[in-house]
């Protein structure tokens, strides 16, 4: 029995139309025609089987030995590594007397409300060499390996937090800060009292706040793009997500703003009254940046998306606060729109049921091939069927969380780094056929 085998190692540009569905490969697409008899795929089948069952055999046997050891015991920190050089820090807890788990947790939630949220004040090699060494240590803290002692994890503890501690930003943090509402008045459902055991990435007392990204002096302006990084809203991606993807948008011409919105415990509505307020102050001081107001994106990556389009859905055009606090006393910001004027969904992680589309904009969607793209699609269907402007771009090989192109991990996928290009494209097409509209009214 003869069989075809389709070898798909990767298309290029299937289509680049406002409503077409774009693939990126780095490789061309391949078919390969192979001519098997019964006889061969019988004996494909027989080794397959035979190999399942080794592999079977040697994972009882692993079993057998008994489990990996615990990451982390009861010692204390003191008890594992000599802590005469740690860093000092303003209310910094009592290390000493913590577990691995607690300081592992402590370090976790301090990286998020420091360095990656103030991503603009710092050296950006660095950023990277410090998320490198965040992940690296959390995974050593809390994947069992029995090559790994919990002395070295103290060790890889102690070194990460003193590259915190001792980090020296390259501008003033506190004033590249824009606070989205005014000091006290943060309108809020939420009762969040404490965080003494720091498993939620803010404290109480944050408040949310953007930072600036913006083009070099003489590059010609185009628009701005306010950016929502993803991490289940757990933590904020800043460096590989909204960082990275500010600085290429920053080359094409875009003035970029980075959110730091509300994370758990808060609810979702919290974070998008947030986004909401970043898009009223951008269009408030659009003459300050050099921008069109009706040329403001909005770009949000995984759960970033998730809390853009929420904003779509409940806090465009003049709805404020007052939709969820019944006591918030509208200022003079909430009298500017909060309209999104083309919005791009990368990688993002919602469905149809959460698409308003009587407010849903002219949309750029952007996954990888390695990603769960299906939903993706649907949602591009969905908005596209209703006749809003839409594109997706499937870019293969790639996994969720490739930023502008280069993983938290620092792998590079080079056909992903090429959504910053397209949606440039996209957004300038967006914008000319909204100003051909409006002349053809007038």
């Amino acid at each position: 029995m003869k069989r075809r085998l389709l070898i798909l190692l990767g298309l290029s540009i299937i289509s680049t139309s406002a409503f077409g569905v774009t693939t990126w490969a780095e490789t061309e697409s391949a078919t390969e025609e192979t001519a098997t008899t019964d006889a061969d795929e019988s004996a494909e089948v027989s080794d397959e089987t035979e190999t399942a069952e080794e592999a079977s055999d040697e994972s009882e046997a692993a079993d057998s030995e008994g489990e990996m050891p615990p990451v982390t015991g009861d010692e204390k920190i003191s008890e594992l590594i000599d802590l005469s050089g740690l860093a000092e820090e303003a209310g910094q807890p009592d290390i000493a007397n913590m577990t691995l788990t607690q300081w592992n947790t402590y370090e976790f939630h301090k990286d998020y409300a420091t360095i990656i949220s103030d991503i603009t004040s710092y050296d950006h090699d660095f950023e990277r060499e410090f998320l490198d060494a965040h992940w690296s240590t959390y995974l050593m803290c809390t994947t069992p390996n029995d090559q790994v002692t919990d002395e070295q994890r103290a060790e890889a503890l102690l070194n990460l937090h003193n590259m915190r501690v001792n980090a020296q930003p390259t501008s003033d943090v506190e004033a590249n800060r824009i606070y989205l509402w005014p000091e006290g008045k943060v309108p809020t459902v939420t009762d969040y009292q404490e965080n003494t055991d720091y498993q939620f990435a803010d404290d109480p007392d944050f408040a949310p706040y953007m930072v600036e990204s913006l083009v070099e002096e003489g590059t010609e302006v185009k628009g701005a793009v306010i950016l929502a990084s993803g991490g289940s809203r757990l933590f904020r991606s800043n460096v590989e997500e909204a960082y990275e993807s500010a600085l290429a948008l920053n080359e094409l011409g875009y003035q970029c703003f980075i959110v730091n919105y509300r994370l758990v415990p808060y609810e979702m509505e919290e974070s998008s009254l947030d986004f909401a307020r970043a898009v009223r102050y951008v269009r408030a001081n659009a003459e300050k940046y050099g921008i069109d107001e009706n040329k403001i994106a909005c770009a949000g990556f995984s759960a970033g998306g998730s809390v853009i389009t929420d904003t779509i859905d409940k806090f465009m055009g003049d709805a404020n606060a007052s939709e969820l606090v019944a006591d918030y006393e509208p200022d003079e910001l909430d009298q500017v729109s909060a309209d999104i004027n083309a919005y791009l969904s990368i990688y993002a992680n919602y469905d149809t049921e959460s698409i308003n589309l009587d407010t849903m904009p002219e949309t750029f969607f952007v996954i990888g091939g390695e990603d769960g793209w299906e939903s993706v699609s649907d949602c591009f269907d969905y908005v596209r069927e209703a006749g809003i402007k839409s594109e997706l771009h499937v870019f293969a090989g790639a996994p969720h969380g490739f930023g502008a192109g280069t993983h938290a991990d620092g792998t590079v996928y080079e056909n992903a780094a090429e959504w910053p290009k397209l949606a440039d494209v996209f957004m300038q097409d967006v914008y000319a056929k909204a100003a051909a509209g409006e002349n053809a009214a007038e």
